[in-house]
C-alpha cells in the first residue's frame, strides 16, 4: 500500500488496470483477458531478459507491464499471438538496444505499434479508449470518462507532464478550426474529449523517459505533436489513396517524430548549439 501512495509507475499500473477492466467488456471477455495476458506477460519477460542481457541484473519490470497493459489496451485484439509477441518484444527491445547517450528516446509502445505495421501491415484499434456507444450519454460511457481521471492526475501531477497535454489539446483545436473550414468548435470539443485522444494525451504522449522534463519545452513538444499530426492528416486526406492500406496510424508516426526531436541528443543540436 505505501508504494502505491508513493510511486508513480505503481500507480499508473493499477488505474491502467482498473481502466482495462471498465472497458474490457466492450469484447468477448476471452478476448479481452487474452490481449492483456499475451501483452503484459511478453513485455515484462522481454524486459527482464534484456536487462539481465546488458545489465546481468535482475528487477521487477514496473515500466514494461505499463507498456503491455498500453499495448493491450490500443493493439489489435484479434491479431494472431506471434504478431502481439512481434510488437511486445519490439517495444522492449527498441527501448534496450536503440539508445543515444545512455537513453531510449522513442516511446516504446508507439515504436512497438509502428512496428506491427511496418512488418504484419496492422493498425492499431484502439479498442480500449473507445466508448461503449459512440455519440450518447450513458452509464458505461460515463464510467469510462471517470476512469481516466486518476490516468490524468498521475501523468500531470505525479509526472508533472501538466503542460504537454495542454499545449497539445490547444494548438489541435486551433489548427482542426484554421485547416478544416467546416469543422465546427463543438465538433473539435468532442473531439478532444473523446476517450481516444484523452488516452493519447494523458498516457501515450506523455511517457516519462520519452518526453521533456521542463515546462518550456513540455509546451514546444505537445505544439509540435499537435502540428504533426494536424498537418498529417490534411495532407493524407487530401490524397487519393485508402489511409488504412497506404500509411501507419498517422498519431503514433507524430507522437514518434516528436521523440525524436525532443530527445536530449536532436534537441541539443538543433535548439542548444551554440548557446553558452
Amino acid at each position: 500500500m505505501h508504494s502505491l501512495k508513493t510511486n508513480p509507475k505503481v500507480q499508473f499500473i493499477f488505474f491502467l488496470l482498473l481502466f482495462f477492466i471498465v472497458i474490457s467488456f466492450r469484447i468477448p471477455l476471452v478476448q479481452s483477458f487474452s490481449i492483456l495476458t499475451i501483452c503484459v506477460s511478453f513485455s515484462a519477460l522481454a524486459d527482464i531478459v534484456f536487462t539481465y542481457v546488458r545489465k546481468k541484473t535482475l528487477f521487477i519490470p514496473y515500466s514494461a507491464v505499463i507498456t503491455g497493459l498500453i499495448l493491450s489496451l490500443v493493439a489489435d485484439p484479434y491479431a494472431p499471438w506471434f504478431q502481439i509477441l512481434v510488437i511486445c518484444v519490439a517495444a522492449i527491445g527498441t527501448k534496450h538496444f536503440l539508445r543515444i547517450t545512455g537513453r531510449h528516446m522513442f516511446n516504446p509502445a508507439a515504436i512497438g505499434l509502428l512496428t506491427g505495421w511496418i512488418i504484419y501491415g496492422i493498425h492499431p484499434s484502439w479498442w480500449g479508449p473507445s466508448l461503449y456507444t459512440p455519440g450518447t450519454f450513458t452509464v458505461p460511457n460515463t464510467i469510462i470518462f471517470l476512469s481516466f481521471l486518476p490516468l490524468a492526475f498521475v501523468s500531470c501531477y505525479k509526472y508533472k507532464r501538466f503542460y504537454i497535454v495542454i499545449s497539445f489539446l490547444f494548438l489541435f483545436v486551433i489548427l482542426r478550426l484554421l485547416i478544416f473550414p467546416s469543422t465546427s468548435l463543438p465538433s473539435v470539443f468532442s473531439l478532444i474529449i473523446s476517450p481516444g485522444m484523452v488516452f493519447y494525451a494523458v498516457v501515450m504522449l506523455v511517457e516519462p523517459r520519452t518526453s521533456p522534463v521542463g515546462k518550456s519545452r513540455q509546451v514546444l513538444y505537445g505544439l509540435f505533436v499537435a502540428l504533426v499530426l494536424t498537418v498529417l492528416v490534411y495532407v493524407v486526406g487530401n490524397s487519393n489513396l485508402e489511409i488504412n492500406s497506404y500509411f501507419p496510424d498517422l498519431s503514433i508516426v507524430s507522437l514518434l517524430v516528436g521523440n525524436l526531436l525532443f530527445s536530449d541528443f536532436c534537441y541539443n543540436i538543433l535548439f542548444l548549439r551554440g548557446r553558452v
